[in-house]
């Protein structure tokens, strides 16, 4: 969407709020437009900023530009530090931890609404999902499951966890079956269906930034799919799930970083 249309379709819901009322949906939908507003705003302000040069007080003189790329490397040293932080965690405290997650998950509105779990499939360190997974097909949900394709990675249906093998660095994946994918279940859909999408992660920090693990396939995916304006759009929820070890008061974000709308932790909702 252009800023014009954000524009448009969020003043359009505010003047119905304010009279009809609105849906659930139709909050949810304001909810995101505006974060999607905020974020373009954001984007079109740091791509000026990228250009200017500043005089410190000392005299000194700070490219803007040269700032922000420093602030990458920083994200590495972030994503370093946080998952020795993760890796240190006993196999017990994992699995107890997780268990928490699930138990806040599985209590979330936007679960119990959901038509499909797009979950990754954890691997190593990471908070367990094969509980989370296996839950949903109890729940008769629809359960998706990441497989990377190049510089690109899509989701495909998974009706038992054996249908996941060792894929991309090992990472247990789905195979690529013809008409599998999510984005042929979203092709011929007929109406918009309520989405729930979890995502992994390096670090985060309290206004929900993430550090991913540097390939950039979330931020990819979710921009290409969910943000491109197509004419059927799922009512979608994204979910980061972490250790709170893993949840720093603040970490080094760029403008194009897509932002969770929620994050758990073994202590609840962020």
């Amino acid at each position: 969407m252009t800023v014009e249309q954000l524009t448009a379709r969020i003043n359009e819901l505010y003047h119905k709020s304010q009279t009809a009322g609105l849906s659930e949906a139709e909050k949810e939908e304001q909810h995101k437009l505006r974060q999607a507003y905020v974020a373009n705003i954001r984007a079109n302000l740091k791509g000026q900023l990228d250009h200017i040069s500043i005089v410190e007080k000392d005299g000194t003189i700070t490219n803007l530009g040269k700032k922000n790329r420093e602030e990458k490397k920083s994200k590495a040293a972030v994503r370093t530090k946080v998952l020795r932080r993760r890796d240190a965690l006993t196999e017990q405290e994992r699995k107890c931890c997780s268990q928490e997650i699930l138990g806040h998950f599985t209590s979330l509105p936007c679960y119990r609404e959901a038509d499909a779990l797009l979950a990754y499939a954890s691997y190593r360190s990471e908070v367990e999902t094969y509980a989370l997974m296996e839950q949903a097909f109890s729940d008769n949900k629809l359960v998706f499951v990441p497989r990377v394709e190049g510089q690109d990675m899509e989701f495909y249906q998974i009706t038992e966890l054996s249908c996941l093998h060792k894929g991309y660095r090992n990472i247990p994946e789905p195979e690529a079956e013809e008409g599998k994918s999510y984005s042929a279940y979203l092709a011929r859909t007929k109406a918009p269906q309520h989405i729930l999408l979890c995502m992994p992660g390096a670090a985060f920090d309290l206004a929900r930034h993430r550090i991913g693990y540097g390939g950039g396939f979330y931020d990819r995916y979710l921009r290409k799919l969910f943000l491109a304006g197509k004419p059927i759009q799922p009512v979608l929820t994204t979910v980061a799930l972490a250790y709170s070890c893993q949840v720093l008061e603040e970490i080094p974000w760029e403008s194009h970083d897509v932002i969770p709308d929620i994050l758990l932790t073994e202590h609840g909702r962020i």
